[in-house]
């Protein structure tokens, strides 16, 4: 794949729309990711964004947050793209614009309000994963349209079987982000049991990972940070803390111990859409919440517990307890 990139690199001045969607996407699709390479991608891209149709534009988002790239500048023109041909857009394609915008965190009121707009009366066409998409989409970029959201929930119920556990599970944290939210829209009976059955079955039997317990001993070493405990659950039994710590002042912080999988490839201190949504969760079950990246280079200072891993999580806010 290295040698094949060496050698299209030069060539992509001369690639057209098409090529250059189709490119970006077959990186994705393998799930190779070289930087220079998307850079120099998007640089030929961008000023022929008003020439993709709709798939490549929703092709060429699906691709880039499925390798982890964001460039602001080149999303925002992308989208001021995208909103001219939401019309000619197929439901799938609007569902993966959503996703792809809330995994990066990229947040555009205007094109969201847009995009939902030409969604609603098309919602009976939604396939199971493209409901999932835009609900998931929804409570990650934290937009709110209630009318909206109940049409998607009320059209998702009516296919409660065809949905597989994983996006069981996202239907249910945006349930719970419409709760936080003190919101009226109310998830259908059979669609809110189903959703919790499998959101409690994945946490039935919550397990510590090695790195998990090596970050605990470095965060008990640090001040106030003994009694740390590893897989804690929240008040209301729904979520589980890679690490808690209950501060001398009577706060409660949650460590959330988050690999690369957690984080972009470019920025690479980005964190993903699902982790924030899940930190915003939990800093409305009453945690603060901290994220301890870790990352290549780092596990070696859990292991060994040396001060740069101490320093390394007082720096994340972990150790400042005063």
């Amino acid at each position: 794949m290295a040698q094949l990139l060496k050698a299209a690199k030069p060539q992509l001045r001369d690639f057209n729309p098409q090529a250059l969607a189709n490119t970006v996407w077959a990186l994705a699709t393998f799930g190779y990711y070289d930087g220079a390479f998307v850079a120099k991608l998007l640089k030929e891209a961008k000023p022929q964004l008003r020439d993709f149709n709709p798939q490549a534009l929703a092709n060429t988002a699906w691709a880039l947050a499925t390798l982890g790239r964001y460039d602001g500048a080149f999303v925002a023109a992308l989208l001021k793209a995208a909103k001219l041909q939401l019309r000619d857009s197929k439901p799938q394609e609007l569902a993966i614009m959503a996703w792809a915008l809330a995994k990066v965190q990229h947040y555009d009121g205007a094109f969201m309000a847009a995009l939902v707009k030409e969604a609603m009366p098309r919602l009976r066409d939604f396939t199971s994963q493209a409901l999932t998409n835009t609900a998931w989409a929804l409570a990650a970029l934290d937009h709110a349209n209630n009318a909206f959201m109940a049409a998607l929930l009320q059209q998702a119920a009516g296919v409660v079987p065809s949905f597989e556990a994983q996006q069981l599970n996202q239907l249910f944290m945006c349930e719970l982000w419409l709760k936080d939210q003190h919101s009226d829209v109310a998830v259908p009976s059979q669609l809110a049991a189903a959703c919790k059955e499998a959101w409690m079955e994945e946490r039935h039997n919550p397990k510590s990972s090695d790195v998990q317990r090596q970050v605990l001993a470095v965060v008990r070493e640090l001040p106030g940070c003994s009694d740390a405990i590893s897989e804690q659950a929240t008040d209301d039994g729904l979520f589980n803390i890679d690490i808690a710590v209950q501060l001398p002042d009577g706060s409660r912080l949650a460590v959330e111990v988050d690999g690369p999988s957690h984080f972009l490839n470019f920025p690479p201190d980005r964190l993903v859409g699902a982790a924030l949504l899940r930190n915003r969760l939990l800093e409305s079950r009453g945690w603060r919440v901290e994220s301890a990246p870790v990352m290549t280079g780092w596990l070696p200072h859990a292991r060994l517990g040396e001060q740069v891993a101490r320093d390394y999580l007082t720096s994340l806010g972990v150790g400042r307890i005063s």
